[in-house]
């Protein structure tokens, strides 16, 4: 068995069929099991059996996908794993851009808008590619970039990453069982401490879902800077305070609007015409709606590293008593 197809679900049947179907559909046929993890949902457990009976379908209780994956680490087969999320698509020759032969223990790609998104989620699709708006890590969502066989955490994402076997079995890592969200970072941090090599290709991308409306993108927004809070807070290091620098959008907006002066109106404008250029640059056209996107993800993105920070400030204390250190700077891989 070649490699394992982790999937953790919970009550998206539509998504999850989808997602199944794009499987079958690869152009390249490679050994390999589909092993879905329904985390608390059996409505349609039958359904899906009967459905698709080469994929493995194991219920469980309900608990942190965290958990439900290191579960699902047990009963896989394959030299490698992938994990995907439910509402991820993958592309018709989606195997053939994986290199086996490559000497890496993580492998990872971009996710991009579904072809078939709304105009708001194509939108936001844009503005999570864009480094104006995420920054570093960008790349998560965009495949402008080229093959880095020396990548770092902040280029993958849960719904399209790989790893080797071994790195569980007989290394012992597993994915924080507490954690309910950003439980990949905190493994790969863990991993970079062991001089795990890392690789991304921005040509093995999937499809990934985006947020159908504007509460439901700020919501997830907001938890994302929550758990990025709590990755600088629980593992310091300099590297990381660069994801603190949107603050700077919020304070020169807000002092704008309570002490106006040039020096921060002049930063507001050229943030805004910076992002015009980079909306002509990539679709050819200026569009204020990528403007306000931008804007509205940076503000979301700070409430959550304000509240994340704020639940946070204990730990970091402790750990500050302990060793008397406010940032621990791991040796690099």
């Amino acid at each position: 068995m070649k490699f394992s197809i982790i999937i953790v679900t919970f009550n998206r049947k539509k998504a999850l069929t989808e997602c199944l179907q794009s499987i079958c559909a690869q152009s390249l046929k490679i050994p390999h099991e589909v092993i879905i993890i329904l985390n608390g949902d059996i409505g349609y457990l039958e359904k899906y059996k009967s459905n698709f009976r080469q994929f493995n379908f194991i219920h469980i209780p309900q608990t942190t996908s965290a958990n439900a994956r290191n579960i699902a680490i047990k009963k896989a087969h394959g030299e490698y794993i992938l994990f995907l999320e439910d509402d991820c698509i993958l592309p018709s020759n989606y195997f053939q851009n994986i290199s086996f032969e490559q000497d890496w223990d993580v492998l990872g790609g971009p996710d991009q808008t579904p072809l078939h998104a709304s105009s708001l989620q194509t939108l936001i699709g844009r503005a999570l590619a864009s480094p104006l708006c995420m920054g570093p890590a960008f790349k998560r969502h965009s495949r402008n970039s080229i093959y880095d066989n020396n990548a770092t955490e902040e280029s993958f994402v849960i719904c399209n990453l790989w790893f080797r076997k071994n790195l569980f079995n007989d290394e012992g890592f597993q994915f924080n069982k507490c954690l309910f969200r950003n439980e990949e970072h905190f493994l790969l941090i863990e991993m970079a401490k062991k001089n795990k090599v890392f690789h991304y290709n921005p040509e093995l991308f999937v499809y990934h879902q985006r947020q159908p409306n504007i509460e439901k993108l700020g919501a997830a927004i907001i938890q994302s800077g929550k758990c990025r809070a709590s990755t600088f807070f629980l593992e310091p290091k300099k590297s990381e305070m660069i994801y603190f620098s949107p603050m700077i959008f919020t304070v020169c907006f807000f002092f704008m609007i309570f002490h106006p002066n040039i020096f921060f109106l002049t930063s507001i404008l050229l943030y805004t015409l910076s992002v015009l250029v980079y909306g002509m640059i990539t679709s050819r056209r200026f569009s204020l709606s990528l403007v306000f996107l931008h804007c509205f993800i940076l503000f979301c993105y700070n409430i959550g590293l304000l509240k994340g920070s704020w639940m946070n400030l204990g730990t970091f204390y402790k750990n500050f008593k302990t060793d008397n250190s406010l940032i621990n700077e791991p040796s690099g891989k």
